[in-house]
C-alpha cells in the first residue's frame, strides 16, 4: 500500500471538504470542480443493496454528474442538510490514481420551521480520484450507509 505524497492526499481531502459544503449549501453548479465530467455515483444500504427513493421508483445510481446533480438539486430542494467526513484513507494505487475510504455522518430534515421527518445516517464513501494535468478529480463515488433513522 502506497500512501500519495502529502501535496496530493491534502488536495483530495480539501476537494471531499468541499463536496459536503457545496451539498450542504446547495451549490451544485461547482461540482464540475470536484468530478470529472462521466464520474459514476452509487449509495448502497448495509448488505451492498442499492438504496432508492422512499417511494423505490429511484435507484440512487448514477453514471454522470450532471444527472446526479440535477437529482440531489431536485431532492434537497425543501430540505435543510448537514454532512461531517473523516479525515480519509488514502492509497495511491498508480501515478495517476488515489483510491479513498472517508466516513460520514449526515443529517436532513425540512428547511426552516417545516414540519416532516428528519434523517440521520452514516457510512462510508469509497472514492477514486484521478489526476488530469495538475489537479485530481474524483471519478467513481460509493457510498456504503451502515446507519439510517427517520424520525
Amino acid at each position: 500500500m502506497a500512501t500519495p505524497p502529502a501535496d496530493v492526499a491534502e488536495r483530495i481531502r480539501y476537494k471531499k471538504s468541499r463536496y459536503t459544503r457545496f451539498a450542504d449549501s446547495k451549490q451544485w453548479s461547482r461540482f464540475d470542480s470536484i468530478f470529472v465530467p462521466d464520474a459514476t455515483f452509487c449509495f448502497v444500504d448495509e448488505h451492498g443493496k442499492t438504496v432508492s427513493t422512499p417511494d423505490g421508483a429511484t435507484p440512487y445510481t448514477w453514471d454522470s454528474l450532471e444527472s446526479w446533480a440535477a437529482f440531489f438539486d431536485k431532492a434537497f430542494t425543501a430540505l435543510q442538510v448537514i454532512h461531517h467526513i473523516g479525515p480519509g484513507e488514502l492509497e495511491q494505487t498508480g501515478p495517476d490514481e488515489v483510491k479513498a475510504v472517508f466516513s460520514v455522518l449526515y443529517h436532513a430534515g425540512p428547511a426552516g420551521d417545516g414540519e416532516g421527518p428528519h434523517e440521520t445516517g452514516g457510512g462510508h464513501y469509497y472514492e477514486t480520484w484521478v489526476r488530469k494535468g495538475d489537479d485530481w478529480f474524483c471519478k467513481d463515488l460509493w457510498m456504503q450507509r451502515l446507519y439510517h433513522r427517520v424520525t
